[in-house]
């Protein structure tokens, strides 16, 4: 479900992968960058090198990370720097110049928001201008207004506290919304929630306290580690053990809502990449998982070796399989927007619109009630999603609650989950804002924001009518 390509030009990039030095990192930044903004395409799957731009592979290691930080810090700051830029100008860019506005929010993220000299970054922006066709004739503009950003920067945000200039970055469809479901305040905490980078989570078997001090880093909830991350995860010590795996807090929730599900059969619906099967299976239960996509499958089946856990993976899609019989529990993971994830995935805000937000809620309801089919008379199903949007959260749940579905809700309780996570209906919502009591480790006080805050995420729980 990707938003309608806008109107752009289609002429050749020249990205010479062996040229002036750095220069390449910023082309293929750029290019990301318009494929997410016009074509609605995500940026993890465009780094990868088998779904990503030609030559792309070709980079060195600390070249793709450099690609990754720059169009990464571009649309985290999307609306700031569009601000800057307009600060600048006398005249906006054509309206069909989609390379020129792209390289140009490259280079300005580089002024702005990272430690790049200015002079590198708006050298190579306008010898890429230079070397692409679509764009030669501009690039005496791109060199004014660059310079005139990098000269004025400390100036250009004059006027704006930090929640203005956070709401900034937001889309307005998305501030709306989100502004009708929270309220003015939670807005602008979520929308400066979404200006800070997160940490690294890992959900561990056991002894998250011991674990903590192992690697670093904090005890959060009893059941994650959350750390900084500094280097490659396979070094971190548990890596081989299978100690631990990579895990937002707030996605570790859902799974905590069966309750003691040792020896009962639990089916992971959506199951990939495998963060909630292995918390399933490592309290004990009989799951089988099932992904309707081979690739994610098997990555799902790689993860559960890593962590020593024994599982039945299925290949198939949910409306088409039968199981032999029917399980003590289903968790239901559904397909959506992924809007609470915006901390760590920036694109997400820009390449999703309200139309598909509904659409993906209409599919979450025929999802729940083909799941409460897997389920035994008495049995429990919970569904979930990373959504921040109450149409495919709340408004899905009262839908199923309140229809001839055969499931009851199953009120959630303070009992079972931090009070600043449920609903007045008894559900989960977890917001990016929440969780500012979290202690920064004592040697990264300085760091104490970072070590804040959780993806959003939603989670009702309903037991099959007998």
């Amino acid at each position: 479900m990707s938003k309608p390509a806008k109107q752009r030009g289609r002429g050749k990039a020249k990205i010479e992968t062996s040229a002036v030095a750095g220069l390449p990192a910023r082309q293929f930044a750029a290019t990301i960058l318009a494929r997410i903004i016009d074509d609605g395409r995500g940026l993890d799957g465009l780094l990868e090198t088998r779904h990503g731009p030609s030559g792309l592979g070709d980079l060195s290691s600390a070249d793709h990370g450099l690609v990754r930080a720059i169009a990464t810090t571009a649309l985290r700051h999307r609306g700031e720097i569009a601000h800057a830029l307009r600060t600048v100008s006398d005249r906006p860019p054509p309206k069909r110049a989609r390379h020129l506005e792209h390289t140009l929010h490259v280079a300005a993220a580089q002024i702005l928001f990272m430690e790049v000299p200015d002079s590198a970054a708006v050298d190579l922006a306008v010898t890429a201008l230079k070397r692409d066709e679509r764009s030669q004739r501009f690039s005496g503009f791109a060199n004014a207004i660059l310079r005139r950003v990098a000269r004025e920067k400390d100036a250009l945000f004059d006027g704006l506290d930090d929640d203005a200039r956070a709401l900034l970055n937001m889309p307005s469809w998305l501030a709306k919304r989100t502004r009708k479901a929270f309220g003015r305040e939670r807005l602008t905490t979520i929308a400066r929630a979404h200006m800070q980078e997160p940490v690294l989570d890992l959900t561990v078997k056991q002894d998250a306290d011991i674990w903590a001090e192992k690697l670093g880093g904090v005890s959060v909830l009893n059941c994650t580690v959350r750390l900084l991350k500094p280097g490659a995860l396979d070094t971190f010590p548990g890596y081989e053990d299978g100690a631990w795996w990579v895990q937002d807090v707030a996605a570790s929730i859902p799974a905590r809502l069966f309750g003691n599900v040792a020896g009962k059969r639990v089916l992971d619906l959506c199951a990939a990449p495998g963060g909630k099967t292995a918390q399933l299976a490592a309290a004990g239960a009989k799951v089988t998982a099932l992904e309707a996509s081979k690739p994610r499958l098997e990555r799902l089946k790689a993860n559960m070796k890593r962590l020593g856990l024994d599982i039945e993976a299925v290949n198939a899609d949910l409306f088409g399989w039968e199981p032999e019989e029917l399980f003590d529990a289903v968790l239901l993971d559904a397909p959506c927007s992924s809007l609470g994830t915006i901390r760590r995935h920036p694109d997400v805000q820009w390449t999703k619109t309200s139309m598909i937000v509904e659409e993906l809620a209409l599919l979450q309801k025929r999802m729940i009630c083909r799941a409460q089919s897997f389920v035994k008379p008495g049995g429990t199903l919970v569904f979930a999603n990373c959504s921040l949007d109450r149409a495919e959260g709340e408004d899905v749940a009262a839908a199923i609650a309140s229809g001839d579905t055969g499931l009851r809700l199953d009120v959630i309780s303070d009992s079972e989950i931090a009070a600043e996570f449920l609903t007045g209906q008894g559900t989960v919502r977890t917001l990016p804002c929440h969780l500012q009591d979290v202690p920064a480790p004592e040697n990264q006080e300085d760091r104490a924001e970072r070590f804040q805050g959780l993806d959003g995420f939603f989670a009702a729980r309903f037991i099959r009518e007998e």
